[in-house]
C-alpha cells in the first residue's frame, strides 16, 4: 500500500445532539454508524472513532466498532469531553458553557483521562493510542498527561483558527492561528501531532443570495479568503474540492487529508446540520463524490495507528 497520498476520517463519536445542553446524554445515533461505516468500506478507508464516555458504554456501538476494529476496518481512539467524563468535580455544576479539560486541576485532568482511557480499553478490548480533545482544546500539560497513558497521536490543533472566543467554564479555547498544517511532533511530550485539514480558498461563492450581512460576508471572503475544512457539515462540496487541489499543488511529502465528522451528524436530528432524512440522504449523495474525487487523486485509506510511521519521519 503506497502511503504517498493517505486519506484520514476523523468521527467525534459522542452522544446525541451536543451542540444543545439542555438536553440528556442518549446515544441513538450509534445505530446510523453502520451506513457510513459501509460507504467507508466502499472506497477502501478506514474511519477513526475518537469515543467519548457515554458512547463508550453503549452495548451496539461496543459491538458493532470492536468486530469492525478486529477486522482492521477502523481505528477507536479517546474523544474526551470534561463535562460527562468522571470524576464529577465542582467546576462542573458552575459553567457558562461546556468546560474545556484545560480548565480543570492537574489532579482532576488526570483522573478524567485515566478513567475514559480504563473505560475504551474494557469496552472495546484493546489499548487506544489516538486521541482529540473535546471541543480542540489542548495545552502542553494535556500532551504531557496522554503521553505518560500510552498515548501516540493526537488530531486536536485546527490550523488557523483560534478558539479563544469560544467560552467553556471561565476562559476561552486554544489558539491554534499559528499553527502548522502538516504533522509535527510536540517535542515536550513525543506525541505526534496530526493536525485537521484546513486551508484557506479564495473566489466569490457560488451565490451571493441571502440577507446584507451574508451577502457582506461573503464578499469578504471573496476578497480575503475564507478557511475551509473537509468537514461536509460547514463545508461546501465544491470548496473541499478547491481544498484537495491545493493539496496537491503542495510541495509536502507526504500528503494526506484529514477529514472530521460528528457520529450525531449521521442521525436526523442529531445535530444541527441535518435534521431531516432528507437532509441525511443528500449529505451521503455528496460525501460520496468527495469520495470519488479523492480516491481518484489517488489516496489510500489510512488509520491514524497505522500513519504513525509514516508521519514520525516528517
Amino acid at each position: 500500500m503506497s502511503t504517498d497520498k493517505m486519506m484520514l476520517i476523523t468521527i467525534d463519536t459522542e452522544s446525541d445532539n451536543q451542540w444543545d445542553a439542555s438536553k440528556s446524554q442518549s446515544t441513538e445515533n450509534a445505530h446510523f454508524l453502520p451506513r457510513f461505516q459501509a460507504v467507508c468500506e466502499k472506497f477502501g478507508f478506514k474511519p477513526v472513532y475518537l469515543v467519548d464516555f457515554s458512547m463508550a458504554q453503549d452495548a451496539f456501538l461496543k459491538e458493532f466498532l470492536s468486530e469492525r476494529q478486529n477486522q482492521e476496518k477502523c481505528e477507536i481512539g479517546m474523544h474526551l469531553h470534561a463535562w460527562d467524563t468522571p470524576p464529577v468535580h465542582s467546576l462542573d455544576a458552575s459553567v457558562r458553557g461546556r468546560p474545556y479539560l484545560i480548565e480543570y486541576p492537574d489532579q482532576i485532568m488526570r483522573e478524567k483521562l485515566k478513567h475514559l482511557d480504563g473505560q475504551l480499553t474494557e469496552s472495546f478490548g484493546q489499548k487506544c493510542v489516538t486521541h482529540r480533545a473535546g471541543r480542540w482544546a489542548m495545552d502542553d500539560r494535556y500532551f504531557q498527561m496522554l503521553s505518560e497513558l500510552g498515548y501516540q497521536i493526537d488530531c486536536s490543533v485546527t490550523p488557523g483558527v483560534n478558539w479563544k472566543g469560544k467560552i467553556g467554564a471561565k476562559a476561552g479555547g486554544t489558539d491554534y492561528s499559528s499553527a502548522p498544517q502538516t504533522p509535527y511532533i510536540h517535542k515536550p511530550s513525543g506525541i505526534l501531532e496530526v493536525p485537521v485539514t484546513i486551508r484557506t480558498i479564495h473566489g466569490v461563492p457560488l451565490s451571493l443570495r441571502g440577507t446584507p450581512k451574508s451577502v457582506l460576508k461573503s464578499a469578504r471572503d471573496a476578497l480575503l479568503g475564507r478557511k475551509t475544512w473537509i468537514r461536509p457539515s460547514l463545508s461546501r462540496l465544491e470548496d473541499m474540492q478547491k481544498v484537495l487541489e491545493i493539496i496537491d499543488h503542495e510541495p509536502s511529502n507526504p500528503k494526506y487529508i484529514e477529514m472530521m465528522m460528528h457520529s450525531s451528524e449521521f442521525m436526523p436530528g442529531g445535530s444541527p446540520y441535518y435534521r431531516t432524512m432528507s437532509d441525511i440522504d443528500k449529505m451521503y449523495e455528496e460525501l460520496e463524490k468527495l469520495f470519488e474525487d479523492i480516491r481518484s487523486r489517488g489516496y489510500c485509506g489510512i488509520t491514524m495507528r497505522d500513519a504513525k510511521g509514516v508521519f514520525a519521519v516528517v
